[in-house]
């Protein structure tokens, strides 16, 4: 699985960050700029929402629903990216919630 860490993905111009958190949880907050897409509706959904030519960076709270996710779409060609530690990565990184 391809991971990418905090800093590295501040580094990126205009990435496609995808929350696959609960309505709920993206609401209480979120890393900027980031596209809800809760994990069931992902895996259900997934051509609906993506498309094989692009990269998309993928975190939940701490990364399990996330490995999930992108382990499931991996199987199904996508360049998808794992945001190493979710929510909370992002949160202890920048100190306050977006």
């Amino acid at each position: 699985m391809k991971m990418v860490t905090i800093n590295e993905l501040k580094q990126l111009n205009r990435p496609i960050i995808i929350d696959v958190r609960e309505p709920d949880e993206y609401e209480l907050g979120k890393i900027p700029n980031a596209i809800n897409i809760p994990l069931d509706e992902m895996l259900d959904n997934h051509e609906k929402y993506l498309s094989q030519d692009r990269k998309y960076y993928i975190y939940c709270e701490t990364s399990l629903r996330s490995s999930r996710a992108c382990d499931f779409l991996s199987d199904f060609g996508y360049d998808v990216y794992l945001i190493d530690g979710g929510f909370k990565a992002w949160v202890k990184e920048n100190g306050q919630k977006q």
